[in-house]
């Protein structure tokens, strides 16, 4: 247990504002995995795992967090057994006593649970976050060097991913899996921050597109990588929307959307602007017909279209005429007819 003095060396259990260190020779948790229990640690001004040879670290609670004020610092490189499988540092609860930071030269940290801490904010720079179903109260970005990872049903309070920072699903994912956010937050992707989402069909986003999706504001920039990887050679209707950023507004614009992973009649897909949309050359998609992806920044949704006897290419990008007919769901999305 965190309250076990003999727990730790030299024996004295952790104050409020101490430094803590984690790892073989440090002065610190003696054990790989602390059980915090039912009541919160004091706030600690830092929490530091270092390099370990044979097996991750584990602060497990059953009801209380890890309270950080500071800095948390992950140099362990051994992976543990729990949660994915793929952190070296796998944390309950994480609780933010003011902003806090975490950095380091390790495999990635991983939170399942709840970060709380209303107001705080986390700023991952260096090292990679997995949220693993896991609810944030608090801010987090992903700075420079750093990756977010989510899994399914993650809730997002504010989440800014920065310039040389990056969002995706959790590493090495296996097929079939995909995330989708819910929160009332702002979410905002600056320039040079790089977006990765997944696709495999319309249907049920979350568990068969990614899916970041707010009540507030989504704010575009940087370069959003669409992976197309698990939809094959299967072609949609046109009007078949991914509604892959649902949000309560929308502004900005990403720089870059590429298509990769796919499969004829995809493969050879690139993606162009036109004003506030994207789009890609012609296909020959479902039924013959001459198909185009469009992705729209005032609305977030990735969209097949028909061929330009009903969409217009003009100089403010596609024109949406006839979409309030055909579209079934997320109409209050669609942007009035324009006429070129």
């Amino acid at each position: 247990m965190w309250a076990t003095a003999s727990n730790w060396n030299p024996g004295v259990t952790p104050a409020n504002g101490d430094s803590v260190f984690f790892g073989p020779g440090s002065t610190g948790a003696t054990a790989f995995q602390v059980n915090v229990g039912n009541t919160d640690t004091n706030a600690m001004a830092s929490a530091t795992f270092t390099s370990a040879a044979s097996a991750g670290y584990r602060v497990i609670s059953s009801g209380g967090s890890l309270v950080l004020n500071g800095a948390l610092v992950n140099n362990s490189t051994a992976l543990n057994s729990q949660g994915t499988g793929k952190s070296s540092v796998l944390i309950t609860n994480l609780k933010l006593d003011g902003d806090s930071t975490l950095s380091g030269s390790g495999a990635p940290t991983e939170v399942f649970s709840s970060i709380f801490g209303v107001g705080k904010k986390l700023t991952v720079t260096g090292n990679n976050l997995i949220l693993d179903g896991a609810t944030s109260e608090a801010k987090i970005e992903a700075s420079t060097g750093s990756t977010v990872s989510l899994s399914q049903s993650v809730t997002l309070a504010d989440f800014t991913v920065g310039p040389a920072g990056t969002v995706g699903g959790e590493p090495t994912r296996p097929a079939g899996e995909f995330f989708g956010t819910l929160g009332d937050g702002v979410i905002e992707f600056q320039n040079a921050s790089t977006v990765n989402m997944g696709v495999l069909s319309e249907v049920s986003p979350g568990s068969t597109y990614d899916q970041f999706s707010t009540t507030g504001a989504i704010t575009f920039g940087g370069s959003l990588n669409i992976d197309w990887a698990q939809v094959g050679s299967s072609t949609f209707a046109n009007y078949t929307s991914f509604d892959l950023f649902d949000g309560g507004s929308y502004a900005g614009n990403f720089s870059a959307v590429s298509l990769a992973g796919g499969v004829a009649p995809y493969d050879t897909l690139s993606f162009t602007q036109f004003g506030t949309e994207w789009s890609t050359q012609p296909f020959i998609g479902q039924g013959g017909q001459q198909q185009w992806l469009v992705f729209q920044a005032q609305t977030g949704n990735l969209v097949v279209v028909p061929e330009p006897s009903t969409i217009v290419f003009a100089g403010l990008g596609v024109a949406m005429s006839g979409w309030t007919m055909w579209k079934k769901r997320r109409l209050s999305k669609l942007l009035a007819a324009k006429v070129a």
